[in-house]
């Protein structure tokens, strides 16, 4: 089968994607074409062409090598990310009736909150998530599912211990409140706000010049 064919690109693609978000790699990863053409059964042009649609995606960049690695954003990156994906947050909930915010978060009261990092990330993207779907909003979804994808690593190494993790979770998602608009506003902020604080204290650390004023 031809390397150019659409078929084989768009599945290497997924699959790769998929590879991704299962937690094969790590933030800096070089990825070896060759290996993911193996798993795979495709060609390494298919490999690349998927590469550089995550590339695109802002999952994958230039590595200084040659090829490509997993990004490895910078704090400075993240924090962006992060600030940007609170004031969105913050937004999808708000537009949110009581009753459904309160349905959005009852989904999540009887599933299990994680026993691994990776866990971790995948359901704290799916938490997200699901305030942009219950705004039936495709543009909404579309740009967290990206965000999601983004930190998704970084979310991954943040978890420094899974059972305060799925804790911080669990009361994200609890529902038994006097005002559940402005206890998940709480809730958002103060999660995305100590994410900020670390990238901000590992800014410092790198360059403390930089906040002597």
């Amino acid at each position: 089968m031809s390397a150019a064919d659409p078929i084989t690109q768009e599945r290497v693609y997924r699959a790769l994607k998929a590879d991704y978000l299962a937690g094969l790699f790590h933030a800096g990863e070089k990825l070896e074409i060759q290996d993911i053409a193996d798993r795979h059964g495709a060609s390494k042009t298919p490999v690349r062409e998927a590469a550089c649609r995550l590339m695109g995606e802002g999952l994958v960049e230039p590595d200084s090598t040659g090829g490509f690695r997993v990004t490895l954003a910078t704090p400075l990156e993240l924090i962006h990310l992060y600030a940007w994906n609170t004031h969105l947050l913050l937004g999808l909930a708000q537009k949110l009736k009581k009753s459904v915010l309160s349905q959005t978060l009852d989904r999540f009261s009887g599933v299990e909150f994680g026993s691994t990092p990776i866990e971790i990330a995948t359901l704290t993207g799916a938490i997200f998530l699901a305030f942009a779907e219950a705004t039936g909003n495709s543009e909404a979804m579309a740009t967290i599912a990206q965000i999601n994808e983004r930190l998704f690593y970084p979310r991954v190494a943040g978890v420094a211990k899974v059972t305060e993790a799925a804790r911080e979770l669990r009361t994200m998602t609890n529902s038994a409140v006097a005002d559940v608009h402005k206890s998940i506003h709480r809730r958002i902020e103060s999660y995305h706000e100590r994410r900020i604080i670390h990238q901000q204290d590992i800014i410092q650390k790198q360059a403390p010049r930089l906040f002597d004023n």
